[in-house]
């Protein structure tokens, strides 16, 4: 963080350099050293902030699914390392492809005020421009803008926590809270302002000082307050590239951890139950209603054979009737043959026996009136 405040303060100095200073071929050197300095002095120090309120929110976050598993410092590194190559090649791709160089703008004569002398006065104005400038700049606000925004929330997640294990946390959100402010105000006024260059440079100039100055105050100055109050508590604490902590509180964080650990075994154990509980409960429910289906198909078949055997009996009577006709008339043909002679009697006993078998099967299958009425018929004959 040091390293990219003294870039940042480097840079404004060639923020106050112009025709003056420089030839004008030296001076899209300067124009294009502005634009590094101040990016990558911003990436280094503004990424510091940021990786540290991120790992603080990850501290916590972790804590709470994986208590074993920490941020490793090196994570921090790669981090602010993969911001600033993001910053390398939009810079190479600005230089190569559309490089900044010396502007000249020229404005009306204007009356010189401490003479009298007949002569005007053509006031020029030097600018670092390239041919599509509007749109590398938007490139870079863009990304740096997404970084403030997202340090600005994980400042505001944080805002609450207080991790012993890195004790400046509440003073980085603030840091970045300050960072974020001040850059929303200077991009914009500095853009609507460039071609004031007295105005122009002063109020980036302050701002770029102000916010690298606020931001070493709050980081580093409670610190050195802390040492020159309590020295001995610096010496006895192990090492910790972040900040001190004391065996107290290493056991009782330690002491957390386990219970944690023992509350999320607990609350596992719970679930799995639930979840078996839930399956017998649908498993169940399955089974019930396949039971209700198999019941109800059995009822509609039982009807559907009832209605089968409703008809059948049609048929029975049918064929009844039809063995009782065609006994009436062998009855009164064998009881002419009987009147007649004994030939004829012997056709009636014939007749008889087998309306009587007719008769007595058809009855045993459907006890009918037909078959009474075929019966007594029957008997009338063979007695006359």
């Amino acid at each position: 963080m040091l390293f990219g405040v003294i870039i940042c303060l480097a840079s404004v100095i060639l923020l106050g350099m112009d025709g003056r200073f420089v030839s004008p071929e030296e001076y899209p050197k300067i124009c294009q050293a502005r634009a590094w300095l101040l990016t990558t002095g911003f990436t280094l120090a503004y990424g510091a902030m940021f990786s540290k309120v991120w790992r603080v929110h990850r501290f916590t976050t972790k804590a709470k699914t994986d208590p074993k598993k920490k941020v490793e410092p090196w994570k921090l590194y790669t981090m602010v390392s993969g911001l600033l190559s993001i910053d390398l090649v939009i810079l190479l791709a600005w230089q190569i492809f559309d490089p900044l160089q010396r502007i000249l703008e020229t404005f009306p004569l204007e009356d010189p005020i401490l003479t009298s002398d007949d002569i005007k006065i053509r006031p020029e104005l030097e600018h670092c421009e390239s041919h599509h400038n509007t749109m590398w700049l938007g490139i870079v606000y863009g990304f740096k803008g997404l970084i403030l925004v997202f340090g600005l929330f994980l400042a505001y997640e944080t805002r609450s926590i207080k991790v012993k294990q890195i004790n400046d946390s509440r003073y980085v959100g603030m840091s970045i809270y300050n960072v974020v402010v001040l850059c929303l105000i200077t991009a914009p006024v500095g853009m609507v302002i460039a071609s004031q260059q007295d105005a122009s440079f002063a109020f980036v100039a302050l701002a770029v000082i102000f916010c690298c100055f606020l931001s070493m105050l709050l980081i580093f100055v409670p610190k050195v307050i802390e040492v020159i109050r309590h020295p001995k508590d610096k010496a006895e604490s192990k090492y910790n590239p972040d900040s001190g902590i004391s065996k107290e509180d290493e056991e009782r964080y330690q002491n957390l951890v386990t219970e944690n650990e023992e509350l999320q075994r607990l609350i596992s154990q719970k679930e799995e139950k639930i979840r078996i509980l839930k399956q017998r409960l649908v498993e169940w429910e399955a089974t019930n209603k396949g039971g209700e289906m198999n019941g109800g198909s059995n009822g509609t078949n039982g009807i559907s054979m009832g209605g089968i055997a409703t008809h059948q009996p049609a048929t029975s009577v049918n064929s009844l009737s039809g063995g009782i006709q065609m006994a009436g008339i062998g009855g009164l043909s064998g009881g002419g043959g009987g009147g007649g002679g004994g030939g004829g009697g012997s056709g009636s006993g014939s007749t008889n026996n087998s309306l009587n078998l007719q008769a007595t099967t058809s009855s045993s299958q459907h006890n009918t009136p037909a078959a009474t009425l075929a019966i007594t018929q029957d008997t009338h004959d063979h007695h006359t």
